[in-house]
C-alpha cells in the first residue's frame, strides 16, 4: 500500500500562523494547541475556547430541525389521548441506543410506548411490511422511527392508508423524494436550515428529548441521555464536530465522574475500564452493544439501557460481553475465508473488492469489510448469501470514493440499499452479484477514482522534539475527544537518527527505539526493524504519556516512518535516471529543496568511494555499508558519485538489490569529475529547487 504524507489542511500559511499566535495569547494555550484548533476550523479565540471547553450552551435549538414542532405536538397529543406509540429502531449501536433513549424518556413523560427492532438475520435493515402490519394489528396509532425510515416510502404509505401516523427521525442521506410521513426529522433534508447536519440517530433522538423537555416546560436533567448519545455518536463514526463534539465530550465527562445511566455503568464495569475515552467506547464498549444486534439479540440492549435493577443490568452486561466474544470468533473465521478468496481470485487488483460466500454471517460482514479495507485500502463489499438466494452486503469505502453514489448508479440490482459515502449496505439476489461487480467496475472507470487508492496520512505540523513538554500534553487532553472530524494529533518529526533499536513483545511483534532520548514505540512494527536501523528517518507520531512504576514520561506512538529521502536508494536511483533521460522536472521529485552539499559529492567523498572500490578488489559491497562508512555520505550522493565516475570512465558498476558490484577502469587520463555532464545537469535542478 502506497502512503503519501501531507500536512492536514488548512496548511498553516503566514495568515493562519498569526491567527494561531493570537489564539495562543488570548486563551493561554501553547502555540501548537492553537494551531490544532485553527486546523479544526476555529477562526478566532471564541471559537477556539468553544472547541477546547464544550458546554451545554453550545447546543442548537432543537426546533430548528425540520418538522420538529409537528413531531412534538403529535407526541404530546398521543400522550394526552393515551395512544399506543411504537418506536421502530435499527439493530446497531446507534439504533438500539436511540430506541432506549426514547423508551426511557417517553415513560418519564407519560407516553405509552413499545418498541420494535427488526431481527438483523431474518429481516434486515429498516422497516419491513410484515412488521408494520403486525404493529397496525396490535393497535399502534403512531410509529416513530429512529436511525431509519428515510427510505421506507412503501411501508410508510401502508401505515398512512391504515390511519397510522409516522414520524421519521433519521440521519441517512435522503433519496429522491421524502416519504409521506407526518413529520420527517432529518438534518440532511435538502430544505433543512439546521446548522449541523451530522448528528447520528441517537443524536436526533436526543434533540427530540430536548424539544419535548422544552415544550412541556419540564427542565429535566438530561445527562443520562447525553451519555447514551455520546456512546452512539462515537460508535456510528460520525464527525466529532459541533453538537457531536459537545455530546461526546459532556457524555464522557459524566461517565468518568460516575455514569448516570445504570446500564452504561454496568457495561463499563464488566469491561474493566478505569477511564472512558472515545477510543475505549469505539473499541471496547460499542462492540459489546453491537454484538447483540449482529447476532439477533438487539432487544437485550434496550433492557440494559432502560433497567434500574442491578441484577438485571449485571446479567445483561455479561451476556453482551459473551455475545461479543462469539462475534469475534465468527468474524475471525469469515475474515480468513474472505482474504483467501480475494487472494486466490486476484480481486485485490480491482478498484472495488467484492467477496461473496454462503454461510457468511450477515451480522459480522461489516466488521470483516472494515478489516479488508484496512488491509488493501480499497473500497470493499462483503456479501453473505442466504439459503434462499437472497444476499446481504456490507460496504466500506476509502476517502474520495463515495460508496452511496456508486451503489446508486446500479440501484436497479438491489432489493433495497442505503448508507453513507463511506459505509453502506444492501440486499441483492445472488444472480445479480456478477452484474454488481461489472457495474462497479464501470462506475470506477467512468469516475477515474484509481488515484484515491493511495492512502494519505495527514499530520498537523512539523514539530521539534524539544516541544514535548507537560503543557503540550495538557493541551492535547483539552482537544479530546478525538475521532472522525476531530482527528487525533499527528506530528511530523523530520530527519531523526534512531538509537537503541530493538524488538519487543511476544514474538518481537512490536518495535522500540529512541530519538534524542525520546522513546518511540511502533505497535505491530517488528518487521520494520531493519528499515529503522538503516540510518536517518522521518517520523509521523502522536505524543502520549506513559506511566511506569509511578513515573510518567512522554513517548511517541508511531503512525508511519520513512527513510530519509536521500537514503532511499531505490527512489534516488529513479530520480537520477530520469534526470539523465531529460524527463524529470523540479516538481517531480521531493529532493531539490535540499542543499548542494546534501545532494552532490565533493572531491573528498569521491576519493573515498574510489579507494573503497579499489580496496574491495571487485568484491560485492552492501550499498548501505558504503554510505555509513564515509563521512557525510547519503544514498543520493553515493549514486551520483558512482554514476559520474562511470560517466567519465573511472569505474564500472551495477547495483542489484542493495548490493554494489564494481571495478576500477584502467586509464592514464586525468578526469574532471566535478564538471562531468551529470553534475552540471544536477546543479540546474538544485538551483531551481
Amino acid at each position: 500500500m502506497e502512503t503519501i504524507w501531507k500536512e492536514r489542511p488548512p496548511v498553516l500559511d503566514d495568515g493562519l500562523k498569526r491567527q494561531a499566535v493570537q489564539i495562543s495569547e488570548d486563551c493561554g494555550i501553547p502555540y501548537t494547541i492553537a494551531c490544532m484548533a485553527v486546523k479544526r476550523g476555529c477562526e478566532d479565540s471564541e471559537a477556539a475556547m468553544a472547541y477546547l471547553d464544550p458546554s451545554p450552551e453550545d447546543f442548537h435549538n432543537p426546533f430548528g430541525l425540520p418538522d420538529m414542532e409537528a413531531a412534538v405536538k403529535r407526541l404530546v397529543a398521543a400522550r394526552d389521548g393515551e395512544e399506543l406509540v411504537c418506536i421502530y429502531g435499527d439493530y446497531d449501536v446507534d439504533g438500539t441506543t436511540a430506541v432506549s433513549m426514547l423508551m426511557k424518556y417517553f415513560k418519564a413523560v407519560g407516553i405509552r410506548a413499545i418498541f420494535r427492532i427488526p431481527n438483523r438475520l431474518k429481516e434486515g435493515y429498516g422497516m419491513n411490511l410484515p412488521a408494520v402490519e403486525a404493529l397496525v394489528e396490535k393497535g399502534v396509532n403512531l410509529i416513530v422511527t429512529v436511525d431509519n425510515g428515510i427510505a421506507a416510502a412503501k411501508e410508510i404509505a401502508y401505515c398512512v392508508s391504515k390511519g397510522v401516523d409516522v414520524i421519521v427521525t433519521d440521519h441517512h442521506e435522503c433519496q429522491e423524494a421524502l416519504p409521506g410521513a407526518l413529520a420527517v426529522i432529518d438534518a440532511k433534508r435538502p430544505d433543512s436550515h439546521y446548522p449541523f447536519a451530522e448528528l447520528c440517530g441517537a443524536g436526533i433522538a436526543f434533540k427530540i428529548i430536548q424539544a419535548l423537555d422544552q415544550y412541556l416546560g419540564r427542565g429535566d436533567d438530561l445527562t443520562e441521555y447525553m451519555e447514551c448519545a455520546a456512546l452512539a455518536t462515537v460508535a456510528d463514526i460520525v464527525p466529532l464536530k459541533d453538537e457531536n463534539r459537545v455530546l461526546v465530550s459532556l457524555g464522557i465527562q459524566s461517565m468518568n465522574e460516575g455514569p448516570v445511566n445504570p446500564g452504561i455503568g454496568g457495561l463499563i464495569e464488566v469491561s474493566g475500564i478505569d477511564c472512558v475515552t472515545a477510543g475505549r467506547i469505539g473499541f471496547v464498549l460499542a462492540p459489546k452493544i453491537n454484538a447483540a444486534g449482529r447476532l439477533g439479540e438487539a432487544d437485550r440492549v434496550v433492557s440494559l439501557y432502560t433497567s434500574d435493577d442491578g441484577a438485571v443490568i449485571e446479567e445483561t452486561a455479561r451476556f453482551l460481553k459473551e455475545e461479543n466474544e462469539k462475534r469475534q470468533e465468527i468474524e475471525g473465521e469469515i475474515t480468513d475465508e474472505v482474504i483467501a478468496q480475494i487472494q486466490g481470485q486476484g480481486k485485490y487488483k480491482e478498484v472495488f473488492i467484492v467477496a461473496a460466500g454462503r454461510g457468511w454471517h450477515s451480522g459480522v460482514i461489516g466488521i470483516v469489510a472494515s478489516k479488508i479495507q484496512e488491509k488493501w485500502y480499497h473500497p470493499v463489499i462483503v456479501i453473505g448469501i442466504g439459503e434462499d438466494g437472497l444476499a446481504r452486503g456490507s460496504c466500506r469505502s476509502v476517502s474520495g470514493i463515495n460508496m452511496f453514489e456508486a451503489l446508486s448508479s446500479c440501484q436497479e440490482l438491489f432489493e433495497n440499499y442505503g448508507g453513507h459515502a463511506q459505509a453502506a449496505g444492501f440486499s441483492i439476489r445472488e444472480e445479480n452479484i456478477p452484474k454488481l461487480e461489472e457495474a462497479l467496475k464501470a462506475w470506477s472507470q467512468a469516475n477515474q477514482v484509481e488515484d484515491c487508492l493511495k492512502k494519505t496520512l495527514y499530520y498537523d505540523m512539523e514539530m521539534d522534539l524539544d516541544a514535548l513538554d507537560e503543557s503540550l500534553m495538557e493541551g492535547l487532553v483539552m482537544c479530546e475527544p478525538y475521532g472522525v472530524g476531530n482527528p487525533g494529533p499527528v506530528f511530523h518529526y523530520g530527519r531523526q537518527v534512531p538509537d537503541n533499536v530493538r524488538k519487543m513483545g511476544r514474538d518481537g511483534a512490536h518495535l522500540s527505539f529512541s530519538v534524542e532520548n525520546t522513546r518511540c514505540v511502533g505497535f505491530q512494527w517488528g518487521s520494520r526493524m531493519e528499515e529503522v536501523s538503516s540510518g536517518e528517518i522521518s517520523l509521523l507520531a502522536t505524543p502520549k504519556n506513559n506511566t511506569f512504576r509511578d513515573e510518567t514520561h512522554i513517548e511517541l506512538n508511531l503512525v508511519d516512518l520513512k527513510r530519509d529521502e536521500l537514503n532511499d536508494y531505490s527512489a534516488c536511483w529513479k530520480i537520477i535516471a530520469r534526470v539523465e533521460k531529460g524527463d524529470c522536472s523540479v516538481a517531480d521529485a521531493p529532493v531539490w529543496h535540499r542543499s548542494e552539499a546534501e545532494l552532490l559529492p565533493d572531491r573528498e567523498a569521491q576519493v573515498a568511494v574510489y579507494r573503497m572500490i579499489k580496496k574491495a578488489a571487485e568484491k560485492p559491497l552492501p550499498f548501505d555499508q558504503v554510505c555509513k562508512s564515509i563521512e557525510n555520505m547519503n544514498g543520493f550522493k553515493l549514486i551520483v558519485c558512482l554514476k559520474v565516475m562511470e560517466e567519465v570512465g573511472v569505474i564500472g558498476f551495477k547495483l542489484k538489490k542493495g548490493i554494489l558490484f564494481s571495478h576500477i577502469c584502467k586509464t592514464n587520463e586525468k578526469k574532471d569529475i566535478q564538471n562531468a555532464p551529470l553534475m552540471i545537469e544536477l546543479r540546474k535542478y538544485i538551483l531551481k529547487g
